[in-house]
């Protein structure tokens, strides 16, 4: 019997409260598996050995996750091909991983009455909350690039620095401009700040579609992805296309650097074959730029799995090297429409547990990589089960989200209030293009009084996730939290039924 190395099944605070890690499937990684994974990591980072490099940001910044005070940045705007929106509506959902004494920066107007409702509805905490809004930089400027640029938001943020020697940034992401802002604070407060997230060129790596295809391809085999080609020009595109129609039903064109289903074309093949080279190339450019594509390449070209039973999504903490294995923290089920696959929301997978162990195993091994590689922080990998029955079925990993996002934080938030959200199960409710009525958020409030959480009762209840899209009209977030997944949708479907009467 070969040796393993397990994570031990208590570990639950990895060094602050607010974000409670707690295990769920126990996985282990056999010596010879680790010694190859190893290689793997070795090979990458000579290939490009500033991957994980932090040390060009100053000696007092690094990665991790401590106690103390935190600055808050759910900045969504570096990320290609997001809406203006998008950016407005999301930056406030990560309110939900802070707590007393920390800091949050949003870009536009103020939401007191959802910093009231976390602080004092859900008994978060009290948070300080700081507005950074576009100056000199362009419109959407990163959020860490506004922080430095409004004298006052960066002053505080060092303040905050100085008074307790040290600050944990975490942010939604771990772009370049966060680490700037951290070794900028770092610089003015002499004090050593930590960056929860991995380091940036690393945390552009494994949030890109083609990169993501090719390490998994080297970890789990050809097999574990999709067929898959990167088109480096407008011909090359086409070309990639018109081959890729004769080997499936449908084919997508990614951009590699978005989000989710952003930056995502289906195309139905039977409307490909036959085109000429020049009519299909002039089509497909015409559709990319309708997402708002600036011509950038390369572009990835996969095959699309057109039947699917299950699309599964493996929430993963990376922690430090010398902390142990990743830890998989749950097994959701992507809810997902339209021919691009926008997801919409998310509950507990279902599946039997041979797949749930399966899945939760080999998403471990791709993030025992990249830990290795030198990656830190929240990540998710999202898989698609392709078939006509889950006896056959074929599991392909599509993308890794090196960041928070939809399941991660209302997860998180659930373990925060009911300390494992196995035994409070949650449902996601992530509409984003919706065209309702705008409603203040008190009246939002008011209208779910019913079903509204209350964490004193610890029982059963709806929590709104974000304040911006339903004041706008044009988003729901919330999650439903109950005994059981069945009682959980039922409360999300009344209160989405309640927002829109």
């Amino acid at each position: 019997m070969p040796s393993r190395n397990r994570f031990p099944r208590s570990m639950r605070n990895l060094g602050r409260d607010s974000v409670p890690i707690v295990p769920q499937i126990q996985t282990g990684l056999a010596a010879e598996d680790d010694a190859r994974l190893r290689l793997i990591a070795d090979r990458i980072v000579a290939n490009e050995p500033a991957l994980a490099a932090t040390h060009v940001f100053g000696p007092r910044v690094s990665v991790g996750l401590t106690s103390g005070p935190g600055l808050f940045i759910g900045d969504h705007s570096e990320i290609a091909l997001t809406s203006a929106s998008d950016i407005s509506i999301l930056e406030y959902r990560i309110l939900l991983l802070a707590g007393d004494g920390d800091l949050l920066v949003v870009g536009g107007n103020r939401h007191r009455a959802f910093e009231a409702y976390c602080c004092e509805g859900l008994g978060l905490g009290r948070v300080e909350v700081m507005t950074a809004a576009p100056l000199r930089s362009p419109r959407r400027a990163a959020m860490a690039q506004r922080c430095i640029e409004h004298g006052d938001v960066f002053e505080r943020i060092v303040d905050r620095a100085r008074e307790s020697g040290h600050l944990v940034i975490l942010p939604h992401m771990g772009t370049g401009s966060v680490w700037a802002l951290a070794a900028a604070v770092a610089r003015a407060s002499k004090a050593d700040i930590r960056v929860a997230a991995p380091p940036p060129r690393l945390t552009k790596r494994v949030n890109d579609k083609l990169w993501f295809a090719e390490t998994t391809a080297l970890v789990l085999g050809e097999h574990s992805i999709p067929p898959i080609t990167r088109a480096y020009g407008p011909a090359a595109l086409a070309a990639n296309v018109a081959a890729l129609a004769k080997r499936g039903n449908r084919v997508v064109v990614k951009v590699p650097d978005s989000a989710g289903s952003a930056g995502n074309i289906s195309l139905a093949s039977s409307d490909l074959i036959g085109r000429p080279i020049s009519v299909l190339r002039a089509h497909l450019i015409r559709l990319l730029e309708t997402l708002g594509w600036h011509g950038k390449f390369p572009l990835a070209v996969q095959l699309w799995d057109c039947a699917v039973v299950a699309s599964p999504s493996v929430q993963v903490w990376v922690p430090e090297l010398a902390s142990g294995l990743p830890i998989v923290e749950g097994v959701f089920e992507q809810v997902v429409e339209g021919a691009a696959g926008e997801f919409v929301g998310a509950v507990p997978s279902g599946l039997p547990q041979n797949w749930m162990r399966r899945l939760a195993q080999e998403a471990a091994q791709l993030a025992r990589l990249y830990q290795l590689i030198g990656y830190f922080g929240r990540c998710s990998f999202d898989a698609v089960l392709a078939g006509e029955s889950l006896e056959r079925a074929t599991l392909h990993w599509i993308e890794c989200n090196g960041r928070w996002g939809g399941v991660s934080m209302p997860m998180t938030l659930a373990n925060r209030l009911g300390g494992n959200w196995r035994e409070h199960p949650f449902v996601v409710v992530q509409q984003t293009h919706l065209r309702g009525r705008p409603m203040r958020f008190e009246s939002a409030l008011s209208c779910l009084r019913p079903l509204l959480y209350e964490r004193a009762k610890h029982g059963d209840g709806v929590i709104l996730l974000t304040p911006g899209g339903i004041e706008s009209g044009h988003a729901v977030h919330l999650m439903a939290i109950a005994d059981t997944v069945a009682k959980a949708r039922g409360l999300a479907a009344r209160a989405c039924q309640a927002l829109a009467s």
